[in-house]
């Protein structure tokens, strides 16, 4: 894939739709087709080859009518970042392991981060270099969320329309010339600059807006779970498109951990997980985790435990990088050789699987009760 250009494949035949939210596959669902402008041949190492849809990098747009299957598909993508067993449906969906889903994230936290990259300025002369807020806006959380996997390394990013904040997506060209004066730099006006400067590629699912038509690469139209692509036609449209916003953006270099200053021993580590939220408690510091939708099992939740409290009990690791830390969490294999001692009870025995460093960086992000600069 990577000598391709490719950030995703999804294999002719996958069954890609869920059985009722499960993570099984639904019974006679119809299988997936590539369009034939997009299918391409992997030959496995065994020379057998398949056959299915390569999306390049650039920025991709999944479009179609409700219910088509856009969210499915980008669903789909999403878990290609892990190997499937065998009947799953999804055995040959790949995706870059440096993927990340974003959300729109009412009320999490955001500590001290340089958000001029979306916006231009806050009410009541809010350093927008040095932002901090306990309960972030749709808008703001989903720009935090954006800097932080550039920050953390993303290569590619899935976001959905219908879990994001319109106003930081778009800003048509009526909306541009009635409100002159908006602190929200939208996210069309870096989406090319992202893949252009970064390498950073996206793919959007858009059902209600065509905004995001003329800044794709690639278009693909969902029509009862039919995948077809459409760029050709899209290209002909002549749609307009929004001048960048100022090029000279500088995205966060950095994210130092800064402890606080205790003496106390740590009590108690749970998670608490319903049918709608998902959080980890260790003390006093809590991360809600809900919509880091890439952590789906309690053994993986083990691993994110153990990594954060090293984060807040281990002095050595005070004011340094935290993705340095966390590689070095990651990397270090001697953990694994011993009898892990922490202060807490694990949520799946002392099983750990493993997690990613974006998605622990992002977890820490949402750790409420330390601080970042």
């Amino acid at each position: 894939m990577r000598e391709n250009d490719y950030v995703s494949f999804v294999a002719n035949g996958s069954i890609l739709p869920r059985l009722n939210g499960t993570s099984f596959p639904m019974e006679n669902a119809l299988p997936f087709l590539s369009p034939p402008e997009l299918e391409t041949t992997i030959v496995l190492p065994d020379n057998s080859q398949i056959k299915g849809m390569a999306i390049k990098k650039g920025v991709t747009v999944i479009t179609g009518g409700g219910y088509s299957g856009k969210s499915t598909l980008l669903d789909a993508i999403e878990m290609g970042i892990y190997n499937h067993i065998h009947g799953d449906g999804r055995e040959f969906v790949i995706t870059d392991d440096w993927a990340l889903k974003i959300y729109a994230e009412d009320g999490r936290p955001v500590k001290n981060l340089d958000m001029s990259p979306f916006y231009k300025y806050f009410p009541n002369n809010t350093d927008v270099k040095n932002f901090s807020t306990h309960h972030a806006s749709g808008s703001v959380s989903q720009a935090a969320n954006i800097i932080e996997a550039v920050y953390a390394g993303v290569k590619l990013l899935l976001i959905d329309e219908d879990k994001s904040a319109t106003n930081f997506m778009i800003r048509d060209k009526n909306m541009r010339l009635v409100v002159e004066r908006e602190p929200i730099i939208p996210f069309t006006d870096r989406i090319n600059e992202l893949y252009e400067n970064k390498c950073i590629s996206t793919i959007l699912v858009i059902g209600g807006s065509g905004e995001y038509l003329n800044y794709a690469d690639t278009v693909i139209l969902m029509e009862d779970y039919v995948a077809r692509d459409i760029t050709e036609f899209v290209q002909t449209l002549n749609l307009s498109r929004a001048e960048y916003a100022d090029n000279s953006v500088s995205w966060t270099g950095s994210r130092i951990f800064v402890p606080i200053k205790t003496n106390k021993e740590f009590i108690y580590f749970r998670t608490v997980t319903t049918e709608n939220q998902k959080k980890i408690i260790l003390d006093e510091y809590s991360a809600d985790i809900t919509l880091l939708t890439a952590l789906i099992t309690g053994e993986q939740l083990n691993h994110l435990a153990y990594i954060m409290e090293n984060l807040i009990a281990n002095k050595s690791s005070a004011n340094i990088d935290l993705i340095d830390f966390i590689n070095d969490v990651l990397t270090d294999n001697t953990a694994w050789q011993q009898d892990i001692k922490t202060s807490f009870n694990f949520k799946t025995g002392r099983w750990f699987e493993n997690v990613r460093t974006i998605d622990v960086f992002c977890a820490i992000s949402r750790l409420r009760g330390i601080n970042i600069l």
